[in-house]
């Protein structure tokens, strides 16, 4: 897979497969709602110190600054979910459903 480490859009990131997604973390630099334009990145996901249960980012995302924004296995989730939900959707319902999700830790819910 040729995007890990590289800067992606949302619309990028919802055709990668879900079986390569749950491989890695979803990082991004700014902690605000994410639009059309957001840069994310694919990255390994953040270790766990045995010890001190401190969260070791992977060497990557440390160097660019970045935090994680979902677990490779929510942002699938995220997209199988508005699939589920919206027969075509829109770039913007991936978008209202991550972001609805990054606030209240749920999956929104589309009117139909």
């Amino acid at each position: 897979m040729d995007v890990i480490r590289k800067p992606i859009t949302i619309h990028q990131l919802i055709g990668i497969a879900q079986d390569d997604l749950d491989e890695f973390n979803l990082y991004r630099k700014e902690d605000s709602p994410i639009d059309e334009t957001s840069t994310l990145y694919l990255d390994d996901p953040i270790d766990v110190d045995d010890e001190t249960d401190e969260e070791i980012y992977p060497e990557f995302a440390k160097e660019h600054g970045l935090s994680i924004y979902f677990s490779g296995q929510v942002a699938s989730d995220l997209i199988a979910n508005t699939r589920h939900q919206v027969k075509n959707p829109s770039l913007q319902d991936y978008i209202d459903n991550f972001n609805y999700y990054d606030k209240h830790d749920c999956f929104f819910t589309f009117s139909q």
